[in-house]
């Protein structure tokens, strides 16, 4: 116990002695990653449905609602919300379809991620590569195996998902449309990991941002944890021991996941109001049952 009084005590003298001006860029940052996402999504959503008219306000709005639910829900059931309320925004749209143009935003984010950890235990940041659980790679299997029954079996599924991912099938359009905001997503994520280390006042540097990121990343692989919150703190602690003690690395995790956490749901009540108006959950529900 008393432990865990010191962290806490170390904790708040690490939050009030941080530093304000990294905290607002690191503010700036995630906006932008934010931003820069939505109208990746958009430029997607636009392949799939070229007479719909899509705007960024309502795609960044859904955008916004569901990473604010990913952090109280389970198995990041605020992506559900996301396709929810973008199609309800879409005339003619299908969950389907919707659910598929999110799919190739995560595409393009795994890609990254396996990159950046296999960069980092090429540095020697990480003494290995994880090793997946056969539980879990098996599971993972049969899923990927019961989603292809399905979507064989229902020609209109099929349809409905090859709708959503079209604009693979065009690479100079996903190059010029998705490509670049992505990436810039990803360099503003590597801006607020840079930007929150240097608040707390733990050294940093590019290697260990994105250190911070894949870590983050990882933890919400974790289906049962909303969030990644637990995980996040000790994959974090871990990915930080050659440069900071385990305190000031806990401390400096849960000050970000707190801080961030805090903005997405001011952010996602904001869009909400803005964009969607009193918008009844019942009708995210009927539009994912439709």
């Amino acid at each position: 116990m008393n432990t865990a009084l010191a962290t806490l005590d170390s904790f708040s003298d690490r939050i009030a002695s941080l530093d304000a001006r990294w905290v607002l860029v690191a503010l700036a940052f995630h906006l932008g990653n934010l931003t820069c996402r939505a109208i990746a999504w958009k430029g997607i959503l636009r392949a799939a449905y070229p007479a719909a008219r899509i705007r960024l306000l309502d795609v960044g709005a859904a955008y916004a609602a569901g990473v604010a639910a990913n952090a109280y829900l389970p198995a990041r059931g605020g992506e559900a919300i996301k396709i929810g309320l973008v199609r309800l925004r879409i005339p003619g749209s299908t969950v389907a379809g919707v659910g598929a143009s999110s799919g190739v935003v995560l595409l393009f984010d795994a890609i990254v991620g396996a990159s950046l950890l296999v960069i980092a235990w090429a540095l020697g940041l990480v003494p290995a590569l994880p090793q997946p659980s056969p539980l879990v790679v098996g599971g993972a299997a049969a899923g990927l195996a019961l989603a292809g029954v399905a979507v064989a079996a229902v020609p209109r599924l099929r349809a409905n998902l090859r709708q959503g991912a079209s604009i693979l099938a065009s690479p100079r359009l996903y190059l010029r449309r998705v490509v670049p905001y992505q990436a810039g997503a990803w360099a503003c994520r590597l801006g607020v990991a840079f930007a929150m280390l240097a608040a707390f006042g733990v050294p940093a540097t590019l290697p260990i941002a994105g250190l911070v990121v894949v870590a983050s990343g990882m933890s919400t692989l974790v289906p049962a944890t909303p969030g990644g919150a637990g995980t996040q703190q000790l994959l974090i602690v871990i990915a930080l021991q050659q440069v900071a003690s385990a305190t000031s690395a806990l401390s400096f995790s849960i000050g970000m996941q707190v801080g961030v956490t805090v903005v997405n749901t001011l952010l996602g009540f904001a869009a909400i109001t803005l964009v969607f108006g009193r918008l009844r959950p019942a009708a995210v529900r009927e539009a994912l049952r439709s």
